[in-house]
């Protein structure tokens, strides 16, 4: 088989391999099957959305846009490539990007500023915008680096920052046709655009520089009033009366006919009628609609001239809670940019319909925007709302885990819990929405329900204890269970044993001293834990006495003053001691160890980011093994209204190197690996890569025509890695696990 007899040995090195000191790696399983009757969802991991910002980017340079979605709940980007079908819409979840992504706040728009055919980041910073230009790595990756901090302009006394808040997103969009990014944004005052001419052409340095001037602080003369929803148009600007000292915002009220503009607006700004001027969609802090006004002036001197209240009047309005924003894209292929509309605050009940989906049956002059579905992507993907809570639990008794998913809220109604059932088996866990309103629960008329499940009184069938967002736990009855019997709860106890923990009780039912007693812990707002110890019998528990600051375990992050801790026990890699896994508001998963023997003192803090799991805000994790492998999966919820598994077996679709070619024939062994891994391929080997399951390169070795490959896996911490080879007929890629 071999044209030579070359045997390439490499020897692994580096503080990469040394990152975690755990036994195993976590990674986000998306292949577990979920049914919606008989049809799977599409993407159910991946999350949920809730203030979803829409942008295209080549995030592969294949030469087709890609998909690129932060939202900021919880600061999250989340990256889809497309298959480029006509006509269709194509997106696939590609979470191997985000790595390349840098850390973002509260509002991201993608477009190109440098001519160069790169998407580049517009993003916030305290103050005002920050750019990250875009750049395409070894492995065709769209990657970032930092290149300008902090937009300013030339003001009366040198470059002032142009500010834009948190709560605003601007358009950044070449108003003049000269090839250059120009800025729309809202002044301070809120009732008027500020036009931030780029003269980056006009001076000689082309289109990639920013060289601001503040040349209009009334673009289109279009007042935006506090009280109404319709614009007033064609109105003088105060900034441009002849003779007068520039007028102070709080001098204003009576040009403005009312008080000062509250701030909170969102612009997006496009040519729609092929004039070469651009028109403006807006949405306000203070409405659900979106406001279509048409330019009838010119590139050089904008004219708002007409509105649309409620646009698309001609289609379905949108109606997006009290802050909506638009985004300009083809999400279909068609060549021609579709609307989509979502969100623009994380304090609003619309949580699930939040992503307003209009295709452009026109063009990219002439658009018409109909409207499709207020669910775009999330239908596809598991979203309870805000504030995704799972729990594994047994509740027909088939010895298959089955799965709840709680939420505080969704369109800001109460709690409800949506029950997941295992219909796959022992070895392959597949689930089955059943209801969204597991028991009724909604009638509580509570938020931040939460279950816990155990059989505290030994009758051989689990109970159930609710934790809820007063604080206060709800004692259920099990009236069925047993062999092949459903479990079936009535409430029996609304103030169980009276505990009120002050707010968001989040409880879990464990033998934590190993004393054969189910013990209670219960979380809490402030980020500590509480501890009831089992004072009673296995037949007649007794949750009357409380341990505050259990294990002083607090997990507060960023200067918080709540931490919102979630807790889960579980045995890792079939440890007999207890490991501890928080979840908490800031989206991190602590984890504790030293428990046992240790119930009165303070745990030993192992990792504050468990595994680098970073799923969102309000991280909530949950721990069985579904899969009968021995290892339990871990399920993490976020404030978006999703939830994802994580495992250790495979990678699931998320390395960076899923491209194995028929071509290719690969033996690989021993799998798994200790010391040495011996690859053999039919093929010429020019390149060998070693990547871990989340896609980060460790090694990349240029070789001399081999077909054999042999390394020394000696000094790799226990997990799944993935070996690319590249030769005369392409890529391949195979995987193994060190043990």
């Amino acid at each position: 088989m071999k044209k030579n007899d070359i045997v390439i040995v490499l020897f692994l090195l580096g503080d990469i391999l040394f990152h975690k000191n755990v036994s195993a790696q976590y990674f986000p399983n998306y292949d577990i099957e979920l049914l919606k009757g008989t049809v799977p969802y599409i993407m159910p991991w991946v999350g949920g959305l809730n203030n979803p910002e829409f942008s295209a980017a080549d995030l592969n340079d294949d030469g087709i846009l890609d998909l690129v979605i932060f939202d900021k709940t919880g600061k999250r980007l989340l990256t889809f490539t497309n298959s480029g079908t006509n006509n269709t819409i194509d997106y696939h979840y590609a979470p191997k990007f985000e790595k390349n992504f840098p850390k973002m706040d509260s509002w991201c728009l993608l477009l190109d500023f440098n001519c160069d055919n790169i998407e580049d980041i517009f993003t916030h910073t305290t103050l005002g915008t920050k750019v990250f230009k875009g750049f395409y790595n070894s492995d065709n990756e769209l990657c970032f680096t930092l290149y300008s901090k902090l937009l300013k302009f030339e003001g009366f006394t040198g470059p002032l920052n142009i500010l834009i808040t948190s709560v605003d997103i601007p358009a950044f969009i070449d108003v003049d046709n000269d090839s250059d990014i120009d800025i729309l944004t809202f002044e301070q005052g809120g009732g008027w655009i500020d036009y931030f001419q780029n003269q980056s052409q006009e001076l000689g340095f082309g289109c990639d520089s920013f060289k601001y001037e503040l040349i209009d602080q009334c673009w289109g003369l279009m007042f935006e009033p506090a009280s109404q929803e319709a614009k007033w148009l064609n109105q003088v600007c105060p900034f441009r009366l002849e003779g007068l000292a520039p007028i102070k915002y709080d001098e204003l009220e009576n040009l403005r006919g009312g008080g000062i503009r509250h701030s909170g607006s969102t612009v997006l700004a496009f040519d729609n009628d092929g004039d070469g001027d651009k028109e403006i969609i807006l949405g306000d802090i203070s409405y659900s609609d979106l406001v279509y006004l048409t330019n009838g002036g010119s590139i050089n001197s904008a004219l708002l001239t007409s509105q649309d209240t409620a646009f698309p009047s001609y289609s379905v309005p949108a109606d997006i809670d009290y802050f909506p924003a638009a985004f300009y894209l083809d999400l279909d292929n068609d060549g021609a940019k579709d609307l989509i509309a979502s969100p623009n605050t994380e304090n609003g009940q619309t949580d699930v319909a939040c992503s307003w989906y209009y295709k452009n049956i026109g063009t990219n002059t002439n658009g018409t925007f109909i409207y499709q579905t207020d669910s775009f992507l999330i239908s596809d993907m598991v979203d309870v709302g805000s504030g995704a809570a799972p729990v594994f639990v047994d509740l027909n008794n088939d010895s298959l885990i089955d799965m709840l998913i709680t939420n505080r809220s969704s369109y800001g109604t109460n709690s409800a819990v949506t029950y997941l059932q295992n219909v796959g088996v022992d070895t392959l866990p597949k689930y089955k929405l059943i209801t969204k309103n597991w028991l009724n629960l909604s009638s509580l008329n509570l938020k931040g329900l939460y279950p816990a499940f155990g059989d505290i009184d030994n009758d051989g069938k689990k109970e159930m204890i609710l934790g809820n967002l007063n604080g206060t736990l709800l004692y259920y009855e099990n009236i069925g269970g047993g062999n092949q019997v459903p479990d079936d709860f009535i409430l029996s106890n609304p103030s169980y044993f009276t505990i009120d923990v002050g707010g968001f009780s989040t409880p879990l039912i464990v033998d934590v001293n190993a004393d054969s007693l189910l013990d209670l812990v219960v979380g809490e707002d402030n980020g500590s834990l509480n501890f009831f110890r089992n004072m009673g019998t296995a037949t007649a528990p007794n949750y009357s006495t409380i341990q505050t600051s259990f294990g002083n375990v607090i997990v507060q992050q960023n200067g918080s003053v709540v931490g919102f801790s979630v807790p889960c026990f579980v045995k890792l890699d079939n440890a007999s001691t207890w490991t501890l896994l928080v979840g908490c508001e800031g989206g991190n998963v602590f984890q504790y160890d030293n428990i046992e023997s240790n119930i009165a003192g303070t745990f030993n803090l192992v990792d504050s980011s468990f595994a680098d799991i970073q799923v969102g805000s309000f991280s909530t994790p949950s721990a069985m093994d579904i899969n009968n492998d021995g290892i339990p999966e871990i399920t993490i919820g976020n404030y978006r209204g999703g939830v994802t598994i994580f495992d250790t077996s495979s990678v699931h679709n998320y390395n960076s190197v899923n491209d194995i070619y028929n071509e290719w024939v690969l033996e690989l062994f021993p799998n798994p690996a200790t010391d040495i891994v011996r690859l053999i391929a039919n093929n010429e080997i020019s390149k060998v890569e070693l990547f871990d399951a989340i896609g980060r390169k460790i090694i990349a070795i240029t070789v001399k025509d081999s077909f054999e490959v042999q390394l020394n896996t000696s000094q790799l911490i226990p997990a799944l890695y993935i070996i690319r080879l590249t030769g005369a007929n392409g890529n391949c890629a195979i995987k193994f696990i060190k043990n």
